[in-house]
């Protein structure tokens, strides 16, 4: 017998003796796709697991979420008692091929029970929150049900009655929505918008649930050339602090968004949209080409709003990308109805990082971005005519530029730079060409004003 037979053979053995080791199990079980399925859930998991397939009737499959805070098939939340969660579980039974179920599981003393099982014809779970939108003292679920068919989205409030869940359709539909208290009575209420479809103008809404039958407390009219909502965000939208409401930046084109701000106001008792035109139909004073979105900026917690300004020695239309512009971050300023700029940043969306541009740069400084190299670097701009602006770039201040890790780590090009952050195997770094300039800035300024971009 020879050498490569013999190995053969011993390999053959040992897999037959493995094979024998697993009582009931054969080698063909031991298959890639076997070892890829998820471990089967324990403890209460599993309990709530098995709850749902008996209530089902069998053989299920799972249904996710397609947006919001909450993206599991499974969600935990209390509707029932306070300090005590409860299971929403989104699925389809198996060989329905249209609708969807959401089924309602509730710990009763030890067990897990089944409290309400509802269908919906949706082909989508879009997303769902949790308020008390009725008043009653216990959140309820507010899930927004979506159609692939005809791309619509309806909203169904499931609330807890006499031991157990009940449905409340609104016969509502929306692009976003919002679950928040608007208006600080403790009471949550339903925020929509809608984008213009057909003769439907685009409107928000804002809904509450009394007597378990919706009703419209308030309405605005919407930037009417709006396609679809790139984000939206909902929290302190004022200065001040004490203004709640909903910010939404909507695509107006493939490379234009536009902010509008939504929020309750208490003295006239209507949902106000500050930055709309009505003559125009649109919202064009936040009108810009660029990614920024409405944030809330370091630890602060106040929702603000882009505004951008091309930097010198650049137009709309002539600017290459975005850190051609100037990003001035902005509040509200509830009092006077306008916006305050905060600070002022040079956006790099493609490598993934801000930097903050001190008051001194203001007008004077302006960018050029080698994508080859992925080096931004900030120029003096030296004014030519005082009346127009125009003028040169002058000496460069600063650059920024991301280099591999493998590179950095070579020191292949990385000469008078110093790293700034090490994440996900990129090294950003920095250097100061011109340290002697009145305009240039310290390493440590520097770092304190570079940080990288948070993207979902």
């Amino acid at each position: 017998m020879s050498h490569r037979l013999r190995i053969w053979c011993t390999a053959v053995a040992v897999a037959l003796v493995i094979s024998t080791l697993f009582s009931g199990c054969s080698l063909s079980a031991l298959d890639a796709q076997s070892l890829m399925r998820p471990p089967r859930p324990t403890g209460e998991r599993a309990q709530i697991h098995d709850e749902l397939e008996k209530s089902a009737g069998g053989s299920l499959t799972l249904k996710y979420p397609s947006r919001g805070e909450y993206r599991s098939a499974i969600v935990m939340h209390s509707l029932v008692s306070a300090g005590q969660e409860d299971a929403i579980a989104f699925y389809q039974k198996k060989g329905d091929s249209a609708g969807i179920n959401v089924m309602f599981i509730h710990k009763q003393e030890d067990s897990w029970k089944a409290i309400g099982d509802f269908n919906n014809p949706a082909s989508t779970v879009d997303k769902i929150c949790f308020g008390d939108v009725n008043g009653d003292g216990h959140d309820e679920a507010v899930i927004g049900w979506g159609s692939n068919i005809n791309n619509s989205t309806t909203i169904c409030v499931y609330y807890f009655d006499r031991g157990e869940i009940h449905e409340l359709k609104l016969e509502q539909s929306y692009t976003e929505m919002v679950v928040m208290d608007f208006d600080d009575d403790r009471c949550d209420e339903i925020f929509t918008a809608s984008v213009t479809v057909g003769d439907q103008p685009a409107i928000a809404r804002l809904l509450r649930v009394k007597d378990n039958q919706p009703e419209i407390v308030g309405s605005a009219n919407l930037d009417t050339t709006v396609t679809s909502y790139a984000s939206t965000a909902a929290g302190i939208i004022s200065e001040t602090g004490e203004l709640k409401g909903v910010v939404l930046d909507g695509r107006k084109s493939a490379d234009t968004l536009v902010t509008e701000m939504l929020y309750w106001d208490e003295e006239t008792s209507t949902l106000q949209s500050p930055f709309y035109d009505s003559n125009a139909q649109t919202s064009n004073y936040t009108t810009r080409k660029t990614r920024a979105v409405s944030q809330s900026i370091g630890d602060s917690k106040i929702i603000e709003i882009p505004i951008v300004t091309p930097m010198p020695g650049y137009t709309a239309d002539n600017a290459p990308d975005e850190t051609s512009y100037l990003t001035n971050w902005h509040r509200f300023d509830e009092r006077e109805g306008t916006l305050v700029r905060s600070v002022s940043m040079v956006m790099d969306y493609t490598d993934g990082y801000s930097f903050l541009v001190p008051d001194m740069w203001r007008g004077k400084v302006s960018t050029r971005m080698d994508a080859a190299t992925r080096t931004l670097t900030f120029y003096e701009w030296v004014v030519a005519d005082e009346t127009t602006g125009s003028g040169a770039m002058g000496a460069a201040l600063l650059r920024l530029q991301v280099f591999t890790k493998d590179k950095w780590e070579k020191q292949e090009g990385t000469d008078g730079y110093y790293q700034l952050v090490d994440n996900n195997n990129l090294v950003f770094a920095a250097s100061i060409p011109t340290p002697d300039n009145a305009l240039s800035l310290t390493i440590n300024d520097i770092k304190s004003g570079f940080e990288l971009i948070h993207q979902e």
